[in-house]
């Protein structure tokens, strides 16, 4: 029987990716599991061939307190089953999300201290004096900090975390002394310093209970399977695409405006748009659109993209197809119409960007990517990589 090496339990579907991506990225067998209800079966059919990696979506991100604590709480009860050597609990970078009552239920549930760095150096995301930073900018002070439906906790992280019973002891991730036996925050302004955080939890890696993003769990896979490996490839000849981007975040918006504006043939579908207003052709991008985007809530534009998505995949030819999922609500959603149980991670198309096969599929693939990950020209450059068939219909 094959051996669980890390298992990650996070509050959203793309959350779970963009952790289990970098340990695909080198090699590590990897799948995530779309949705908690469907762990416990998946354990079972995995149980004599069980991959290297483990994560899985708890749905949690918008709950209350006490229901988003009770589903990280059974996450872990059912994944301690198979004894992962390393346990992280993957949160969001910028604090989205019931943060501390997660972390204090998974923490109680499999007996280990905290260590706490949700930074993300690559994408500009630094912890300082206990503070996360965007792009040098307090948490406060951004978009990210003023989140309608979960907004994350403002101040010092180990503040907030006492407020609620629990001290959390100051690391210097650039010291050379050990980590004490306590539970810890530990700034972190470059890769490096989350290299050394990592390499300092080894001394006693059962003791620890790792809590970050996708900057730590970088750290953890470079670590356990190191360097990245090539991975399956995309097969681009006669291959189906659709963006899918639902995220209201400004950098998703600016994004999108940028691949279109490179990409002028693209034919695009508003999921919210009258029937007589869709196109008669496929669409290579949705969006939510339509004149009553602002007066429905994130759910019932979650679901009217996915079926206008499910739609849009059930008339493919057959051949490989490529899902491109921008925002957790928006790629649960539309899984959860296709009825997709887990995905066979494989990579890294860039930072915070995952790829995988759906149920395994070689020929069902998806990437996905958190709503305000990513460099503005990210779609334009994916789209170039994917050889976009518009290029010559404008003349270039």
């Amino acid at each position: 029987m094959s051996a669980c090496r890390v298992a990650i339990v996070a509050d959203d579907l793309t959350g779970a990716l963009d952790a289990a991506a970098p340990f695909a990225a080198r090699g590590a067998g990897t799948r995530v599991v779309v949705a908690l209800e469907h762990l416990e079966a998946l354990l079972d059919t995995w149980q004599d061939s069980l991959p290297a990696v483990i994560a899985v979506n708890t749905q949690s991100r918008h709950l209350d307190a006490s229901l988003a604590a009770e589903r990280v709480a059974l996450a872990t009860d059912l994944l301690s089953r198979i004894a992962p050597e390393v346990w992280f609990k993957k949160i969001d970078s910028t604090l989205r999300g019931q943060v501390v009552a997660e972390c204090l239920a998974m923490r109680e549930a499999c007996g280990r201290r905290l260590l706490l760095s949700p930074a993300v150096p690559a994408q500009g995301r630094l912890l300082c004096d206990a503070e996360v930073y965007v792009e040098g900018v307090p948490l406060a002070s951004t978009a990210y900090g003023e989140d309608a439906r979960s907004a994350p906790p403002l101040g010092p992280l180990d503040e907030v975390f006492a407020w609620q019973g629990l001290s959390l002891t100051r690391y210097s991730s650039r010291s050379d002394d050990g980590l004490p036996a306590t539970d810890c925050i530990a700034d972190a302004e470059s890769d490096h310093d989350l290299d050394h955080l990592q390499e300092a939890s080894r001394a006693d890696v059962a003791a620890w209970l790792m809590v970050g993003a996708a900057g730590l769990a970088t750290a953890i896979a470079r670590h356990l399977f190191g360097q990245p490996q090539p991975g399956l490839v995309i097969p681009r000849d006669g291959l189906s695409r659709l963006y899918v981007v639902g995220s209201r975040s400004p950098r998703a918006t600016e994004q999108v405006k940028r691949l279109c504006r490179v990409e002028p043939a693209l034919t695009i579908a508003e999921a919210l748009a009258s029937p007589s207003a869709e196109p008669t052709v496929q669409p290579d991008l949705v969006i939510p659109g339509g004149p009553s985007h602002q007066a429905l809530d994130a759910d019932e534009v979650a679901q009217a993209m996915a079926i206008r998505v499910e739609a849009t995949v059930g008339q493919w030819p057959p051949g490989p197809g490529l899902l491109f999922l921008t925002g957790g609500d928006i790629a649960m959603a539309v899984l959860s119409r296709l009825a997709v149980t887990f995905i066979q991670v494989n990579a890294e198309w860039s930072p915070g960007v995952a790829t995988g096969c759906l149920e395994g599929d070689r020929q069902r693939w998806v990437m996905t990517k958190a709503g305000g990950f990513g460099h503005p020209d990210l779609l334009v450059e994916l789209e170039a990589f994917l050889g976009s068939p518009f290029a010559s219909e404008d003349g270039d």
